[in-house]
């Protein structure tokens, strides 16, 4: 197609080139031929071409000549041709394995940075582990140094696992806190064997990063359980408020015997861990709705300073 496209831009300047610029008209077919189809396709491409300018735009048109001057251009065009073929189709198939060796490259750099990444939660997920067997071992301590030093050990470990999920690249990623706050609920309920409309979670579309849905769901998760643990009656009712850059978590429907276990909730290891961890500030509450337990975190990327907190009630 390309040759048929040459001659045919060619065959209407005959009248006025005659003999001359014969093979003009043909490099372009050959060329694009090499670039596009290779060095076979090219080769027919360069014949074909010098058959039909030889024998259509070479005077005397349609007959058989040989002359020191056409033999000459007949012979120029074909190395030039053969020349241009063989850059070409080089240069073309260098570009082709250099392609596939950056592919493969980049098909093991993946692979590397996905063994990374699962390493490093696996990091964070068995340090998580190793904070949860100290903070069961600091609570049963009776040496008050002893379980201070556990106690400490176990925040150090959480903030450990905190800079694994950094370097594992799933700092970046969002919760939406509402789904994941009422799979929490049912399970604390079940655990405690209580009916899972023990605790309603009213939507609010809240959207927390990981770490902060992990850490706020950790100690959401120790009040729940330990207002259940107090036989607290009534419904727990967990509402959400997300107004700017300041979100709220809150608990109500607890009544007076609510306000203590909460300010005994206050005084645990692992909330106090979670709050260490977050660089967070735990306060106590009461408001219309009932007590309210408040931990104040600030959260990255706010737009304003006085609205960088979120807090979990």
């Amino acid at each position: 197609m390309l040759v048929a496209v040459a001659f045919f831009v060619r065959l209407p300047m005959q009248p006025v080139l005659g003999g001359g610029l014969a093979y003009s008209a043909f490099y372009p077919a050959v060329i694009l031929s090499a670039y596009a189809f290779g060095r076979r396709q090219a080769t027919v491409a360069a014949v074909v071409s010098g058959v039909l300018a030889f024998w259509v735009f070479v005077e005397p048109a349609y007959a058989w000549k040989v002359t020191p001057q056409i033999l000459t251009a007949f012979v120029f065009f074909a190395v030039t041709c053969a020349v241009a073929i063989i850059v070409i189709t080089g240069l073309t198939g260098a570009l082709r394995s250099v392609s596939g060796e950056l592919g493969r490259a980049q098909a093991v750099a993946e692979s590397h940075a996905g063994l990374f990444r699962e390493l490093n939660e696996r990091m964070s997920h068995h340090m998580r582990l190793v904070a949860g067997v100290l903070a069961l071992q600091a609570k049963g301590e009776p040496e008050p140094q002893v379980a201070d030093g556990l106690k400490r050990a176990m925040e150090r470990t959480l903030l450990i696992s905190r800079v694994h999920l950094e370097l594992g690249g799933r700092g970046r990623e969002s919760v939406d806190f509402d789904a994941f706050a009422a799979a929490l609920a049912r399970a604390v309920c079940t655990a405690r064997e209580q009916p899972a409309d023990r605790v309603l979670v009213q939507p609010s579309g809240l959207r927390l990063g990981v770490e902060e849905a992990t850490s706020l769901g950790v100690a959401l998760a120790e009040c729940i359980d330990t207002l259940l643990t107090a036989e607290v009656a009534g419904i727990l009712r967990i509402r959400f408020d997300a107004r700017a850059r300041q979100a709220e978590v809150a608990i109500s429907g607890v009544g007076g015997e609510g306000e203590g276990m909460l300010v005994s909730v206050t005084n645990g290891y692992l909330l106090r861990a979670m709050t260490e961890q977050l660089g967070a500030a735990v306060a106590l509450r009461a408001d219309s709705e009932g007590s309210a337990l408040v931990l104040s975190i600030p959260r990255g990327g706010a737009a304003r300073p006085e609205a960088a907190t979120s807090t979990l009630h």
